[in-house]
């Protein structure tokens, strides 16, 4: 077996996929596959596209051994996502809490509209 398909295989294991899921995405046959992690057949990089979108599989490391097996987002960038989550997350319960039947009859216009949303708020509101 070649590196690149013990790298597969370990792959493909480390997703939880079958043969016949890694066939499927790739569009190819699963028996295909099977003879590209036995190291029978050549490996076509280009029809692991589709994993590599999916899964975030780095080919770097697939193809070459290098580095980890998925691209990992730096450190900044999802500290980034983490704080604005929150932000996101503290917004939302903020909103919640001024939000009440009153500000329903207060705004007759869109009363169906606001009617259609007091559920959703409520539902914040009781976590």
């Amino acid at each position: 077996m070649t590196p690149v398909a013990e790298r597969l295989r370990e792959f493909r294991a480390a997703v939880g996929l079958t043969q016949r899921e890694v066939a499927s995405l790739c569009k190819l046959g699963k028996r295909t596959i099977i003879y590209w992690e036995m190291g029978e057949r050549e490996i076509k990089c280009t029809k692991l596209i589709p994993l590599a979108d999916e899964y975030d599989l780095d080919f770097n490391w697939l193809i070459r051994g290098i580095g980890k097996m998925f691209n990992v987002m730096p450190d900044t960038l999802s500290d980034d996502l983490e704080d604005q989550d929150e932000f996101m997350e503290d917004s939302a319960e903020k909103l919640a809490d001024n939000v009440g039947p009153a500000w329903v009859e207060q705004s007759q216009p869109f009363k169906k509209e606001q009617e259609d949303v007091m559920p959703l708020i409520q539902r914040l509101r009781r976590k």
